[in-house]
């Protein structure tokens, strides 16, 4: 399994910013009222980092030895988790960027003023995701550099 690269995870956020933005931008310029992003995305997303990291933690523990029971299976798994929460975690982060920054730009229109403040408090819960997963990711790596690619076999 190939680790996550942090320069695909920003390039991720950046194209659904500009996609949420532009259709942003049009739906308020054709006159649509912008809905507020529920509250509870920080909420869940913060839930669900938590989740990440106790799983990452067991496996950690398992790496360490003072997990013996933890099967490997659940221990790829959990890494595979962490890789997809931070996927989900900036494409969250992104969009919702995208989105309060359209909003942003009537900022003296009080209504849209706290829907952009809703997106950007979405934004947080989908760094914190990201955050946590590559926290959990980090603690799923196995620590060696695969110094045995030119075909050796281990010792």
């Amino acid at each position: 399994m190939t680790p996550l690269s942090r320069t695909r995870l920003v390039v991720l956020a950046a194209v659904m910013g500009l996609v949420a933005w532009a259709i942003a931008r049009m739906a308020v310029a054709s006159g649509s009222t912008p809905l507020a992003v529920p509250w509870t995305v920080l909420v869940v997303a913060g839930l669900v980092g938590v989740l990440v990291l106790w799983l990452g933690w067991a496996v950690r523990q398992y790496r360490r030895g003072k997990n013996p029971g933890l099967s490997g299976l659940r221990a790829a798994r959990t890494a595979v988790l962490a890789q997809a929460c931070a996927y989900t975690g900036s494409i969250i982060a992104g969009t919702f960027a995208g989105y309060g920054l359209a909003i942003a730009l009537e900022w003296s229109h009080a209504p849209r003023r706290e829907v952009a403040i809703s997106a950007f408090v979405a934004v947080l819960g989908g760094l914190v995701l990201v955050v946590a997963a590559l926290i959990a990711e980090h603690w799923c790596k196995d620590g060696r550099d695969d110094d045995n690619e030119g075909g050796s076999a281990p010792a």
